[in-house]
């Protein structure tokens, strides 16, 4: 009995959290609107429908069917000052996010003309998690790759290359939590669960429905290399640096509602063989003897360089604020990685382009240097190399190191006789 007793209660408290999830994406709203008619219900149903777009949007109103079953909904019933009406489950699913209306007043403003004010309660969709809805949107397009194969420790068809960059770019960009990040390509199991909500009477299930967007930005790209090693860099049949990286990637950032091309450019990751030996070893793979697990690291960290550089077009880093060694900058695992070492710039003034009229934003060189040391999902910390630290301060921009003028993190390896400037010393 006592078993059974705990089992009803589980099935309880299960309903009750589960029926708060569900409506977890909706909330009501109410506003009151005012509109004109020849007659008392055109005024009221032209009320509620600039009611709805108050709190609905534009895209609602748009719909013809919506105006007309308002008028239907509003013409087959009487008039009644201060009483509440309920939406009709028979409209369905066009009337779903108005819940309900009430008629504050009508008057007539002369012969021929109505004016009445309504109040309606209306069901809209709430973004789950903080809102991102004034964010631009962006979609990972087409990459597009060349090759029969390519090589990361082992072949690799250009697919499973396609494939798994995609996905680490959709993570990288995500993360980065600049853009809102759309979907396309489990688009059948989305279609699948908005079949599933155009099927329910419920009202919270309808107003999910026609809320697909299309992007504001495409990012599309062509992979012209991705390996590992250069070809023909052997001395007899022996490889040399087959850990040094040959990637380049020509990328275009599109702007879907012009065609236009925001940012273009090649990308090129670059990484000297020892120190991706060394990240590889600090993510506990071992090169020589795990081959497939090379693309475990270099897939994330070359989709964090290429979001790093398309993303400067748009959110360049910034410093946040500096609290004792603590140098804390904007955007954090989407963009940046343990041990980056970073550059600190001021604005250096504006100039106009005679050419294009545009802005021309001017930065000083380097004034300080940075190395991150740690990364959260929204921030990152770093220190201090060396510089100004009188540079730090909210109007820095960071740019990235190019990894062939970045400072040795250790102490290096200390030179032969022969191999420095100093003369030999035969004692």
């Amino acid at each position: 009995m006592r078993t059974l007793y705990r089992f009803l209660i589980s099935a309880v408290v299960f309903a009750l959290l589960f029926s708060q999830h569900s409506h977890a994406a909706t909330e009501t709203v109410t506003r009151e609107a005012t509109g004109f008619g020849s007659t008392p219900q055109t005024a009221v149903a032209n009320a509620l429908v600039e009611a709805a777009r108050q709190g609905l949007g534009v895209t609602v109103t748009l719909d013809p069917d919506f105006r007309s079953q308002t008028y239907e909904w509003v013409v087959s019933q009487q008039i009644a000052t201060g009483t509440w009406r309920s939406e009709p489950e028979a409209r369905l699913p066009t009337l779903a996010p108005v819940q309900g209306y009430r008629v504050l007043d009508t008057k007539q403003v002369n012969e021929d003309l109505w004016q009445a004010r309504v109040e309606a309660r209306l069901l809209t969709h709430k973004s789950i998690g903080p809102d991102r809805s004034a964010l631009p949107s962006l979609v990972i397009g087409t990459l597009r790759t060349s090759g029969s194969s390519y090589d990361l420790g082992r072949p690799i068809p250009p697919a499973t290359v396609r494939s798994n960059l995609r996905n680490a770019l959709v993570t990288s960009f995500a993360d980065s939590g600049r853009l809102r990040i759309l979907d396309r390509d489990y688009s059948a199991d989305v279609a699948g669960e908005r079949a599933v909500s155009a099927s329910s009477l419920m009202p919270e299930e309808q107003v999910r429905l026609g809320r697909q967007q299309g992007a504001d930005l495409v990012l599309v790209g062509d992979i012209e290399s991705f390996q590992l090693g250069r070809p023909g860099r052997s001395y007899y049949g022996a490889q040399f640096n087959t850990l040094e990286p040959v990637i380049r990637i020509q990328y275009r950032l599109l702007e879907t509602a012009t065609g236009g091309v925001l940012r273009a450019g090649t990308f090129n990751y670059t990484e000297a063989p020892g120190t991706l030996r060394s990240k590889l070893r600090e993510a506990d793979i071992d090169p020589d003897r795990e081959p497939e697990r090379i693309g475990e690291f270099l897939y994330p960290d070359v989709a964090r360089a290429l979001t790093g550089e398309v993303m400067d077009a748009l959110y360049p880093v910034r410093v946040l604020s500096v609290q004792g060694d603590r140098v804390y900058i904007t955007q954090g695992s989407g963009r940046l990685s343990t041990g980056q070492q970073l550059t600190v710039h001021q604005l250096d003034g504006e100039m106009k382009d005679p050419d294009t009229g545009l802005a021309i934003r001017l930065e000083t060189p380097a004034l300080a240097t940075l190395r991150v040391t740690d990364v959260q999902q929204d921030y990152a910390v770093a220190e201090l190399v060396d510089g100004d630290r009188g540079s730090l301060n909210e109007q820095a921009v960071v740019r990235n190191v190019p990894a062939d003028t970045r400072r040795p993190s250790g102490p290096g390896r200390p030179m032969t006789p022969g191999s420095s400037e100093a003369p030999i010393s035969w004692d």
